[in-house]
């Protein structure tokens, strides 16, 4: 699927024309098309703009790949403090390996 393909699926799943995207972002309806049509391609402030009014993910529209995110608030802090100490650990040892790389 096409990034102009993902933009018009969003603007469907919300019931959306293009006209009414149009006028939210203050484009002419056709540009709307030429970025479903893959014709064109938005600017990135166009694609802020687009992926807001359709509350989905750049990544979703930009590569077709969803990137979850999580609400760290509600992990408990124990769990916390270990994925720290995990993350901490990759990250000097691949620091540490791509030093040696470099050498």
């Amino acid at each position: 699927m096409s990034m102009g393909e993902r933009l018009r699926e969003a603007r469907n799943k919300l019931g959306y024309s293009q006209e009414e995207v149009a006028r939210r972002i203050d484009l002419d309806r056709t540009t709307i098309g030429k970025y479903e049509n893959d014709a064109c391609v938005p600017s990135s402030t166009t694609l802020a703009r687009l992926v807001e009014i359709y509350c989905t993910d750049a990544n979703y529209i930009l590569y077709g790949k969803e990137m979850k995110v999580m609400n760290i608030s509600r992990v408990p802090k124990n769990c916390m403090r270990d994925i720290y100490m995990l993350l901490s650990e990759y990250l000097i040892e691949d620091y540490a390996h791509n030093e040696n790389i470099h050498e």
